[in-house]
């Protein structure tokens, strides 16, 4: 263990982005492989999720058309049933 009595921020700093960019570098190798020995069950599995993903954004579109087709259809006057004036 080496005792400083001094710390060089910027040593430490560098040292710490050498080793998240060493950790990230292993997994992005890691994951090559991964894809390189299972291409065909990764391309279905992503096609999977870009179907599935594709389905909720058609629906949820098709939930905000229908709320607009349908509040549009109410005839707005600029009064509303619920509110009373009272003049005293």
């Amino acid at each position: 263990m080496v005792f400083n009595f001094y710390s060089n921020s910027f040593s430490q700093l560098s040292k710490g982005f050498a080793k998240g960019l060493f950790i990230i570098g292993l997994l992005l190798i890691g994951f090559g492989i991964l894809v390189w020995v299972f291409k065909e069950v990764l391309a279905i599995i992503a096609a999977a999720i870009f179907m599935a993903i594709g389905a909720v954004c058609c629906l949820n579109a098709i939930k905000i058309f229908f709320l607009s087709w349908k509040s549009g259809r109410k005839p707005d006057d600029g009064r509303s049933d619920n509110v009373k004036i009272h003049i005293e």
